[in-house]
């Protein structure tokens, strides 16, 4: 079967204390702008705290097969820029990666040039709309191929690139930015008007470069044809990244910190200013000037937010930055409602499902509305969440651990990371959070006569992992209480030997996994109908179950665990990359444990076990601990008209498709 262990999964430990000054990477969006238009001047142009992150360097990387002579000394990049016609044709497609911004910008740009090109990207860039851009560019005159509206984009030779007039229906420094940029090739002015204010990085930066801009109010235009001169840029650091240490400061109990020479641009501060109104100390220090953005020292203080209906007119100013704020709502007293953000849907992800989804696996109140969401504020649980290959979803799941008071919440879906913010771990281990990748734990509950421990078993073998048999926990306490003597209703006397039990697990070539209670092998004891029926009862007592609770825990040890139990998924190992339940009617169950005891010589009514099921089924489903349930993300499989490998196999299938690397 496929390699496993490798795991796309990461979680961040909890931490005391949060202090010091630290910054974060440059700048995301004035980085990808540096290069390009710094390409397009005439002389050079120099940047430094350009972001180093994989989006960033693929458009670096695509200046360079234009043509664009660019030094990079580790601290400062020298962009040779070659003048708006001294691009040459590049010999192969060019690779944006992960980066939409490069995709949409480079469309503006690839229209107008003298020479075919190709634009590509990673799977998840190829499902991302570019027909936003598409339709403006192709009405300036450029002939765009593409695959549905999506990526790749494949450009002619441009004759003639117009003017044009475009009333954008969203607001989208992406789309603003590709028409102004195909605007640079065309005579006379090109101008784009949103229904409401985009960040502006690029009119700030065009005119930096020499450009001819005009802002009237939702209105941008550009000149045609300028000549452009290199600059210096300093690029500072990007709100989007420092947002998630906001929130992280602010709903953790003992914080106080600061976030040096952060971008606080007005078309950009939208998270700071849907954070103050949730009642988050942020002071904005040292404010200034930088390569024509406004920057400032945000100190970070330890918050008690409440849930605010969110201003619309804050959502284009902040629209990178609401999978951290989910976050920051879930941990709010009260509701956090969000309308109007239906772009949410079209970003590396549909964020709002993928946030929505994840926090519910963790126990939050929310719910899912077609421009947005609502989230009314809780404790987070553990559990397992995925956040699809989108990058601020996955960081905004990874702090929620760090926030969630001991509760390990596993994140899977992070490779995407150093898209955006490639110092991410660094800095969260800067601040004492512990960065690790649990080891995998596989789950197997359901009642009695699934198969369930068969199938742990084997799939443990098969895997060379480690097996917990929880029930011959819950078994072994029993048979202990029934030899010293102690009844279901004395809760003291069993939670005593609960925690002094005496028990090994030992794996036996031939023989299989040998259960020893006080140094005696006890497999055929546990599996007596009296054993049985006393550990239903000692189970559900609370003091019990947290006796026992750590005991279990113990056993997730590498390579990884097959746990197979009740509620291995549900409240032992609530962030299990991949929890099966096992079921079966009670009628098939009664006959396989007929057969079972038939074998062993052992008389008793197949009417009689049918009973005992359906009483127990009722008792341990309905009990108000640990519940027999599936867990929320369970893989229910009936196995009544199964076979054993048949069953395996699907919960193999299964491990390969959400454990394996």
């Amino acid at each position: 079967m496929a390699e496993i262990n490798k795991l796309d999964v990461f979680s961040l430990s909890p931490v005391d204390k949060l202090a010091g000054t630290f910054t974060v990477p440059g700048d995301k969006s004035i980085s990808h702008r540096s290069i390009i238009f710094g390409a397009l001047a005439e002389t050079p142009t120099s940047v430094k705290g350009f972001l180093r992150s994989e989006d960033c360097l693929a458009t670096l990387n695509i200046m360079r097969q234009l043509g664009v002579q660019i030094e990079d000394d580790g601290r400062e990049i020298i962009v040779n820029g070659v003048g708006l016609h001294g691009l040459v044709s590049p010999k192969e497609p060019l690779d944006c990666g992960n980066a939409g911004t490069a995709m949409r910008l480079l469309a503006g740009l690839m229209s107008a040039q003298k020479f075919e090109s190709t634009l590509v990207g990673d799977e998840s860039l190829s499902t991302r709309p570019m027909g936003r851009v598409i339709k403006p560019l192709s009405a300036m005159g450029a002939i765009i191929y593409s695959n549905e509206q999506k990526a790749p984009l494949s450009f002619s030779a441009a004759d003639h690139i117009s003017a044009i007039n475009y009333q954008s229906p969203i607001a989208s420094a992406q789309v603003k930015s590709a028409v102004l940029i195909a605007g640079l090739y065309a005579v006379g002015n090109t101008s784009v008007t949103e229904p409401s204010k985009s960040r502006d990085h690029t009119e700030t930066m065009l005119k930096g470069f020499g450009c001819e801009v005009i802002i009237d109010g939702l209105t941008v235009s550009v000149k045609g044809q300028p000549k452009m001169s290199g600059q210096t840029i300093e690029v500072p650091a990007d709100v989007s990244s420092a947002a998630f240490f906001m929130v992280l400061g602010l709903c953790h109990p003992n914080a106080d910190f600061i976030i040096s020479n952060v971008n606080i641009n007005p078309t950009r501060n939208g998270v700071i200013k849907i954070l103050q109104q949730m009642g988050g100390r942020l002071s904005l220090l040292n404010q200034r000037n930088q390569a024509g953005e406004p920057v400032a020292d945000i100190r970070v203080q330890s918050s008690k937010l409440k849930g605010i209906e969110i201003p619309q007119e804050l959502i284009p100013s902040a629209i990178d930055e609401f999978p951290i704020l989910f976050i920051a709502a879930a941990m709010a007293e009260g509701q956090t409602r969000l309308t109007g953000a239906e772009e949410l849907r079209h970003k590396e992800s549909d964020r709002i499902t993928v946030m929505i989804d994840g926090l519910k696996q963790l126990g939050i109140d929310c719910n899912e509305l077609p421009d947005g969401a609502e989230i009314n504020g809780g404790k987070l649980n553990s559990g397992f969440v995925d956040g699809h290959g989108d990058h601020r979803c996955a960081m905004s799941f990874l702090l929620a651990g760090t926030l969630s008071q001991g509760q390990q919440i596993s994140v899977k879906g992070c490779h995407n990371i150093g898209t955006s913010f490639p110092e991410f771990f660094d800095l969260v281990q800067f601040l004492g959070i512990t960065v690790s990748r649990p080891i995998p734990v596989v789950t197997v509950d359901g009642p009695s006569g699934v198969g369930k421990g068969t199938i742990s078993a084997l799939l443990a073998k098969e895997l060379g992992w480690h097996l917990l048999d929880s029930g011959a926990i819950y078994r072994s306490l029993a048979l202990k209480a029934m030899k010293e003597g102690v009844s279901a209703a004395d809760e003291s006397k069993l939670i005593a030997l609960a925690q002094n039990l005496n028990l090994q697990f030992s794996v036996d070539a031939n023989k299989g996994t040998q259960i020893l209670l006080d140094d005696v092998v006890v497999n055929d004891d546990l599996r007596s109908e009296a054993c049985g029926e006393m550990a239903s009862k000692v189970a559900p007592i609370p003091d019990v179950r947290a006796a026992l609770m750590q005991r279990q825990k113990d056993f997730q040890q590498a390579p990884g665990l097959v746990a197979d139990g009740r509620d291995m998924g549900t409240v032992v190992f609530k962030s299990a990359p991949l929890k099966v339940f096992l079921t079966a009617n009670a009628e098939e169950r009664a006959k396989r444990r007929y057969k079972q005891l038939q074998e062993k010589g052992v008389g008793v009514k197949i009417r009689d076990l049918l009973e005992d099921i359906e009483a127990r089924d009722l008792r341990d489903s309905t009990r108000k601990v640990a519940p027999l349930v599936p867990a929320m993300d369970a893989h229910v499989i009936d196995t009544s008209a199964l076979s054993i490998e048949q069953v395996l196999a699907q919960v193999v299938t299964l491990v390969e498709q959400n454990v394996s690397g």
